[in-house]
C-alpha cells in the first residue's frame, strides 16, 4: 500500500534536529528515514542472494513466549553496506518457501539489515509471534542491492553495547547502549544471542528511536526460544551513518 503524502510529512516531522549538525547533514537524515517509511509500505521478497553477504547459519529458535529465528551474517565487502533487503521463513513439505516477512507494512528493520562493517560479521534477527512447527527449516536470503542509497562512509558509527549485569542469561536481558559516535541515532537496531555449546538457543531483538551523540540508554530484551544459555552475543546496528 503506498504512504500517502502526509504521512510522509509526518515521518519526516519526527527526526530530532540536535547538536552541532549540519542542516544539510539533518536534511540527508530526513530523507532517508522518509525513504525507509515509504518503502516499509511495499512487500519485500529477495529469491537471489548477494554475492557480497553470505548466509552462514540460520537457526529458529522456539518458545512460549513466541518464536526466532537468527540470521548469521558475513560481508566480503571492503567498504560497509547499509538497508540491504533480507527474507526469512521456513520451508514447508515440497520444499514449498513460506515467507514470514514478506507482506506490506512490516517494521522496516524487519525486513532489511541496517548496515554491516567492511568485511563484518553479525547475527540479525527477526521475531514473531507465530507458531511454527518444531519440524520447520528456517531460511534466509540477503539481497545484493540496498533498498535506499547505499552510504559512502567508510566506517560504520561506534555503538557500544554491553549487558548491565555481566554473565545474565535469563529470559529477560537488561543491556546498556552508548552511542559513541559524532552521528546521532533514529530506530536503532538492537539484538541478544543466548548460546549454549557455541549453538544459537535464544534471541530478542530491541529498537531504541533516538540516541543522541554520547547518549546511553538502557533496554531490556525478552529473549525467545529455549532455556539453557550460557552465554550472550549482543549487536547494535548503526542506522545513520553521517
Amino acid at each position: 500500500m503506498a504512504r500517502s503524502a502526509s504521512a510522509v510529512m509526518a515521518a519526516l516531522a519526527l527526526t530530532v534536529l540536535t547538536g552541532c549538525d549540519s542542516t544539510q547533514q539533518q536534511a540527508a537524515r530526513a530523507r532517508l528515514k522518509a525513504m525507509r517509511f515509504i518503502a516499509s509500505g511495499s512487500p519485500t521478497v529477495v529469491r537471489r542472494g548477494s554475492s557480497d553477504v553470505s548466509v552462514s547459519g540460520v537457526a529458529l529458535l522456539r518458545g512460549p513466549g513466541g518464536d526466532a529465528i537468527a540470521v548469521r551474517l558475513r560481508s566480503s565487502a571492503t567498504h560497509p553496506l547499509n538497508d540491504l533487503p533480507i527474507s526469512v521463513g521456513v520451508l514447508a513439505r515440497g520444499g514449498h518457501h513460506i515467507y514470514l516477512n514478506a507482506a506490506a507494512n512490516v517494521y522496516y528493520f524487519k525486513t532489511h539489515i541496517a548496515s554491516i562493517g567492511a568485511r563484518g560479521a553479525l547475527t540479525w534477527v527477526f521475531t514473531t509471534s507465530r507458531d511454527l512447527p518444531a519440524s520447520s527449516k528456517p531460511f534466509a536470503v540477503v539481497g545484493a542491492r540496498p533498498t535506499v542509497p547505499a552510504t559512502r562512509v567508510s566506517a560504520l558509527p561506534r555503538i557500544e553495547v554491553a549487558p548491565v549485569h555481566a554473565g545474565a542469561t535469563g529470559s529477560r536481558v537488561q543491556v546498556l547502549v552508548t552511542n559513541a559516535s559524532a552521528v546521532p541515532q533514529y530506530e536503532l537496531q538492537v539484538y541478544a544471542i543466548g548460546l549454549a555449546r557455541g549453538r544459537d538457543v535464544a534471541a530478542g531483538r530491541a529498537t531504541i528511536s533516538h540516541l543522541g551523540t554520547g547518549s546511553s540508554q538502557t533496554l531490556d530484551l525478552t529473549m525467545l526460544g529455549g532455556a539453557g544459555a550460557t552465554s550472550i552475543e549482543l549487536e547494535a546496528l548503526p542506522t545513520m551513518f553521517q
